[in-house]
């Protein structure tokens, strides 16, 4: 098998397994968009090579012949008994479901795999819930403006209800503004409240800036980021359909 990865301390990371070397990549890539560290490995024993060295907050395989090998390695050490297993199926199974509802899996996903349907699991299985809506890393050039003027920046950071706006100017926290985005051939504007404040004075390491939360949206202008978020992660890796897009934000 391949050298395992070094791991430092506690490291958090979720093991992909599947034979289908391009499956493993898809699923991979996914969940490295939404900032986890990933390790994959291609059978059961190799798996368990992984989880022996560190254990993973997660492990997502596939529902065939490896992922029932690994259930049923997993299940008969003590040692993995805690892990939680998320089974990537491709169709409706009644004994996956009574294996769900007997706790034996944590979570589901359908495949071919969709962005928000793993984000979702995620969250369920290792965050317990922590954060509902996906959230990216952008450089959409941008313009915020108030009654004390108008400031050319950046949005560093874009979910459905907030964003981070790169600036050497920033507002007062608990101010309002509008804040100007374009992306496709779209221009939206959104009334937003400043949460929080960065400046350089925090550390070489912080980027200067004002967490916002949006105060005004329409559920147009929140289909609109929510489609251009699933575009962005999927990227090169899952097709994008802009009218599916479109019905998954205003879901």
């Amino acid at each position: 098998m391949s050298e395992h990865p070094r791991f430092g301390g506690q490291l958090r990371y979720i093991l992909v397994v599947d034979p289908d070397v391009n499956e493993r990549f898809t699923m991979s890539m996914l969940v490295q968009r939404f900032g986890y560290t990933v390790c994959g490995a291609g059978s059961a024993a190799e798996a368990v090579e992984y989880l022996c060295v560190a254990p993973a907050v997660a492990v997502f395989v596939e529902a065939g012949e490896t992922g029932w090998d690994l259930l049923a390695r997993l299940s008969g050490d003590a040692r993995f008994r805690e892990v939680p297993i998320v089974l990537v199926s491709g169709a409706p199974d009644r004994g996956i479901e009574e294996r769900l509802q007997r706790g034996e899996l944590s979570g589901v996903v359908r495949s071919p795999l969709d962005a928000d349907e793993v984000f979702e699991v995620i969250q369920k299985v290792i965050e317990r819930g922590s954060r509902k809506n996906i959230r990216i890393a952008t450089t959409l050039p941008a313009f915020l403006r108030d009654d004390t003027g108008a400031t050319e920046g950046y949005v560093t950071v874009l979910s459905q209800y907030g964003l981070f706006f790169r600036t050497l100017d920033p507002r007062p926290v608990h101010s309002r503004a509008e804040v100007i985005l374009a992306f496709w051939d779209r221009s939206i504007t959104l009334e937003a409240t400043v949460l929080y404040v960065v400046s350089f004075e925090e550390g070489p390491f912080r980027e200067p800036g004002m967490g916002m939360k949006f105060a005004k949206i329409s559920a147009e202008d929140s289909s609109l980021i929510k489609a251009y978020i699933l575009e962005q992660i999927g990227e090169g890796i899952l097709p994008f359909d802009m009218e599916q897009g479109f019905r998954s934000g205003e879901a």
